[in-house]
């Protein structure tokens, strides 16, 4: 089972950035040009809207606790009534009847006693304070200021999805401009072929084939990049889209390290530290703690309530109740409200039996998801050392391919090679150049999976 371990250096900057940023009347400066990936981050954090309805489901969950606190104290309540009979009320009554002249009683007799005007009208003012209630009122509010916390992480939750959006977003657009650039420098060396192509027709040194042969790779290369353009705006569009700024917006990123890739994290720390870092696994732990406190509620049915009743009531024939010529005119009360329903068909006993199967449910659900994420920070670190393995790899297969090149380019000129051994030379090189890319910046991709999956920004192990 995970246990509920704050770190508050995370939960408190994380929360603390949202409110910040999210403060009434806080103006948003433009983002710098270029975007530092940090920077980036700390834009897609203030932007997202994703974290903005984070932000207000955590002051709901605020405003329900603070709900729930107001039902523990007093109650004011006012009632006015206005009443007409169309009879007046009157009442019998039994009086004796007696001799006037021997002056004792003879007998009874009934007649009609007025108790009340036409017009009545009523108001009272009513305090009622619960005294007890089976917990039930305590417990929702336990439950609510849970339910705070609950929405406290979820806002952290926002903030490491958003981080990761935004930094695989960004290193994207990084990428997107390397395969560019790749595109563009393959275009260019195959616009030099294709005229010294051309040159080598014209003096009958190369079939008229080899020059065609040129031209379509040439074709080819302008439409790769055009393609590679159109890519690399819209991996600029997707950046634009997380940090919330206009799609077309011009947003230009600073270069990083396609090497510098970040820390070498311990496996085994990073297995275990993912069951206290996960904020998803003390969600769930504080989900556990509400059911348990819903088994305390469902079993407040067994209980009375009990409430302390204060009321002040006026009556009268006027508007205002201060004219009474058959009763008090005014009264205050000061009770004891009590009330227990002790039958109903078992439905308390089978209310707490359903929170207590949902609560060893959720309990299975904690082991499952925590077995779960370890298994998900084991591939991000497989991933990411596949990725720096790949690094190296690239990096000399890029050596070999531009040493190639040269050597084809060469052999070409002397009439040793073909045209068509000059393009396969481009196109691996090509290929070799964007693999080095794709292998450099998988890195950061792979570094920030791999902290998404943690639940933290690694850093640096101590040798």
């Amino acid at each position: 089972m995970a246990k509920l371990i704050t770190r508050p250096c995370l939960s408190i900057l994380a929360l603390l950035v949202c409110l910040l940023a999210f403060s009434p009347g806080s103006a948003q400066p433009p983002p710098p040009d270029p975007l530092t990936m940090d920077q980036a981050v700390t834009l897609a954090i203030t932007n997202n809207r994703l974290i903005k309805s984070a932000l207000q489901k955590s002051l709901a969950a605020e405003a329900g606790r603070d709900s729930a606190r107001a039902d523990l104290l007093p109650k004011a309540a006012a009632e006015y009534t206005y009443t007409r009979f169309r009879d007046q009320p009157f009442m019998w009554v039994d009086a004796y009847t007696v001799d006037p002249n021997l002056g004792i009683i003879t007998g009874t007799q009934s007649h009609q006693k007025t108790i009340s005007d036409k017009n009545l009208t009523t108001w009272n003012l009513t305090l009622t304070q619960p005294l007890f209630t089976g917990f039930a009122l305590s417990t929702r509010l336990k439950i609510a200021a849970l339910g705070v916390k609950t929405r406290q992480i979820e806002s952290i939750i926002a903030v490491q999805d958003v981080t990761k959006q935004a930094k695989l977003a960004y290193i994207h657009v990084l990428l997107a401009q390397k395969i560019l650039t790749v595109a563009q420098q393959a275009e260019k060396s195959i616009r030099a072929h294709a005229r010294n192509a051309g040159h080598l027709y014209q003096q009958g040194m190369i079939p008229y084939h080899d020059q065609l042969q040129a031209n379509v790779a040439l074709a080819d290369a302008a439409q790769q990049r055009v393609a590679q353009a159109a890519q690399c705006q819209m991996a600029i569009s997707a950046l634009n889209s997380v940090l919330d700024l206009a799609i077309d917006h011009a947003t230009q990123v600073a270069e990083i390290d396609p090497h510098a890739s970040g820390p070498t994290p311990d496996l085994t720390a990073l297995l275990d530290a993912v069951l206290e870092d996960r904020p998803e696994l003390k969600a769930l732990d504080l989900a556990r703690q509400q059911l348990e406190l819903g088994r305390v509620l469902a079993r407040s049915g067994n209980y009375p309530t009990v409430a302390l009743v204060g009321q002040y009531r006026q009556r009268g024939d006027d508007w205002a109740a201060t004219q009474n010529d058959y009763d008090n005119q005014h009264n205050a009360i000061v009770g004891l409200q009590a009330q227990w329903t002790f039958f109903e068909w078992g439905k308390t006993r089978a209310e707490e039996a359903r929170v207590r199967h949902d609560q060893r449910a959720l309990e299975e659900k904690i082991k499952s998801v925590g077995k779960a994420m370890q298994l998900e920070v084991k591939d991000a670190y497989t991933r990411l050392q596949v990725a720096r393995q790949n690094v190296g790899t690239a990096d000399a297969a890029l050596i070999q391919a531009q040493e190639n090149l040269r050597i084809v380019n060469l052999r070409y000129v002397q009439q040793m090679a073909t045209s068509t051994d000059v393009l396969d030379a481009t196109t691996r090189l090509t290929q070799a150049k964007t693999n080095y890319f794709v292998a450099g910046y998988g890195c950061h991709s792979a570094m920030a999976e791999l902290e998404r999956a943690v639940g933290r920004r690694l850093e640096p192990v101590a040798p």
